[in-house]
């Protein structure tokens, strides 16, 4: 079965240069320290580079969705909703979650979440192994490196709960009495930070 085709907002977008993390954390204090001088911050946007521009477009992807089979976090934006460990395709409900990407690590913002090309969720990358896919074998990663804010105080337009799976690597919802389905068996574990992700 063939990949399906690339949209502008695919996370698995082609490998075109990005910017250095030194360059989209100067970008991003210079538009909070313009944001509160109105008129300036207008004008410095529209004297901009196209490159900033583009940086800024890219910082977060949106149709990131909660499975209600698995409770894991998969992307939504293609005609197919990956492999669910349930069976089947994911089934979304909920939040349409806006995950930023390519940015610094913080103390409270984790780097190394990624994509996974087969079964299309969000995974950890930080380890030797890739985890458990539920299409089998490991996770494949793609794409963007994703940075997920988490042990914050959950601010409008956010949800807390999104935790690790030690077991598959996946992040999944810890917000009900039971944790879901696990492709690694059973029900997913938790371990690790409670990440809060901000949706639209």
């Amino acid at each position: 079965m063939g990949f399906p085709k690339t949209r502008d907002d695919d996370p698995a977008p082609d490998l075109r240069p990005r910017p250095g993390r030194r360059a989209v954390l100067t970008r991003a204090l210079g538009l909070t320290a313009v944001a509160g001088l109105g008129t300036v911050a207008a004008i410095g946007a529209a004297a901009e580079p196209a490159a900033a521009k583009d940086a800024k477009l890219t910082a977060n992807q949106a149709d990131w969705r909660f499975c209600t089979k698995c409770y894991g976090m998969f992307f939504r934006g293609y005609p197919t909703d990956g492999a669910c460990p349930s069976g089947g395709g994911h089934d979304s409900a909920g939040y349409n979650f806006n995950l930023p990407h390519d940015i610094p690590e913080t103390p409270t913002a984790q780097h190394n979440w990624r994509f996974c090309t087969k079964c299309y969720g969000m995974f950890f990358w930080g380890y030797p192994d890739n985890g458990r896919c539920p299409a089998g074998n490991a996770h494949a990663a793609a794409g963007y490196d994703f940075v997920l804010p988490h042990d914050i105080p959950d601010p409008p337009g956010s949800q807390r709960n999104w935790r690790f799976c030690p077991k598959c690597y996946g992040l999944y919802f810890y917000g009900y009495p039971t944790n879901g389905r696990c492709p690694a068996g059973n029900a997913h574990s938790v371990a690790g930070y409670d990440f809060v992700l901000p949706h639209l």
